[in-house]
């Protein structure tokens, strides 16, 4: 933000206490209120670049959202979502660089030939962010790599498509791709952790339980003692122990 690039912000998630330690970018006032990450983000940076910011799952439905990006940075938390804007990447010649941090390593890869869905089946982590946590100065070392990376390409300078493992600097040349086909996006459950996304029609107005906050993007509220973050799209965010469950408690507090 601060090189006066324009950004285009997607992110389905929204603030919780646990990302005033992990990020410096947020402010305690707008944790309490539940606000999106993209929004809380647009707030903090709009007074240095352009922001187009949406709170969406990004999926083959909505990928156009990137049809204007020069280049794509990933700081997503799932595989799938990966794979998409992998796909995304090669039908539209648009460069983007895949970022990663857990425990305390973090990974970088700059991608516009190289096929990341071999790359990653040849060094897949078997930890979790939510088994192995991830420490805060490598998510920023990480950051700081991939946009550096980011601002060599927009300026002309050629980045080796090689993985970046950090703080050990060690790189790591993915084999010649053996793909065949490439996968579609799939629901998965939230970084490791006990939450889950479930779609559906119903609005926040909708939903039975106890506010917990509430604000102009999404409801958060307890019902049968547990947490369902709502978006105005009728996506939730489900604390649950598995993918049915979460679908349960989504039919049950919804009257659906």
């Amino acid at each position: 933000a601060r090189h006066g690039l324009d950004l285009i912000l997607i992110d389905r998630d929204y603030l919780e206490q646990n990302d005033l330690y992990s990020s410096n970018l947020y402010f305690r006032e707008q944790v309490e209120k539940a606000l999106p990450k993209v929004k809380a983000t647009e707030e903090r940076l709009s007074e240095l670049t352009d922001i187009d910011s949406h709170v969406v799952n990004l999926n083959s439905d909505n990928i156009e959202l990137l049809s204007s990006a020069d280049i794509i940075l990933d700081g997503t938390d799932n595989i799938e979502t990966r794979y998409l804007i992998d796909e995304y990447s090669k039908e539209n010649g648009v460069p983007w660089i895949y970022t990663a941090a857990l425990g305390e390593r973090g990974f970088s890869m700059f991608i516009e030939e190289a096929c990341f869905k071999c790359m990653f089946n040849q060094v897949k982590p078997k930890e979790s962010c939510e088994t192995n946590g991830v420490l805060r100065e490598i998510s920023a070392i990480t950051a700081s790599t991939s946009c550096i990376k980011a601002l060599k390409h927009l300026t002309g300078e050629e980045v080796e498509e090689k993985l970046e493992i950090i703080p050990e600097m060690d790189e790591f040349t993915p084999a010649e791709c053996s793909c065949s086909e490439r996968r579609e996006i799939e629901a998965s459950n939230v970084c490791g952790e006990d939450k889950y996304q479930v779609f559906g029609d119903s609005i926040p107005e909708e939903f039975r339980g106890e506010v917990i906050a509430s604000n102009n993007y999404l409801k958060r509220l307890e019902f049968q003692g547990h947490i369902l973050t709502v978006f105005e799209s009728g996506r939730a965010i489900i604390e649950a122990e598995s993918l049915e469950e979460a679908e349960r408690l989504y039919r049950t507090a919804s009257s659906i």
